[in-house]
């Protein structure tokens, strides 16, 4: 695993370089999976910025998060990164999502157009997104604000997901399945 750190507006010492490359390791030990891990840190007017992006086979994730202390940042960033990673792989690995007794199957989703949105999404039942127009799928995912909000858009028939980009407005982008 490639480890990239970038250190943005103040001097990265070498014993925050050795805890971030010791808790990026661990992630190895549960899955083998991943190539490239880049860890953005940054302070801004005496914020602590944390951005880490993981990417491997079918896995790309992202993780944000901001403290007075750049480690908590990073412990922070690093615990919702290792929580992704360890959902992705017990979706991954458990066969009954795959092949499930009602015949639908795990499928791998990605941003039909060019966007910010460069992570995908495993779906393992397109039946039980919910069904909106993207005007309501914006008011839910600004309600109840998570990394992003996959609907079923009642006015394109298609997947589409609900994210914010990287100044904080929000998106609505289509999605497509990911051919092998």
């Amino acid at each position: 695993m490639n480890i990239k750190i970038s250190g943005r507006h103040f001097d990265l010492t070498d014993a925050l370089k050795q805890h971030v490359e010791h808790k990026l390791r661990t992630i190895e030990r549960f899955y083998d999976g991943t190539n490239d891990v880049h860890v953005i840190l940054e302070v801004t007017s005496g914020i602590n910025h944390v951005h880490i992006q993981l990417r491997g086979y079918h896995i790309k994730l992202d993780s944000k998060s901001k403290s007075h202390d750049i480690y908590a940042a990073f412990d922070d960033a690093f615990d919702s990164i290792e929580n992704q990673v360890r959902k992705f792989k017990d979706k991954m690995h458990n066969h009954s999502h795959r092949n499930n007794s009602n015949g639908t199957s795990l499928s791998y989703y990605i941003a039909a157009e060019e966007s910010e949105f460069d992570s995908g999404i495993l779906i393992d039942d397109t039946k039980k997104i919910p069904r909106l127009k993207t005007k309501e799928a914006i008011v839910n995912y600004e309600i109840e604000p998570e990394d992003n909000y996959v609907f079923q858009n009642t006015e394109t028939g298609k997947l589409s997901v609900v994210y914010s980009n990287s100044s904080g407005k929000t998106q609505v982008v289509e999605l497509v399945r990911e051919q092998k």
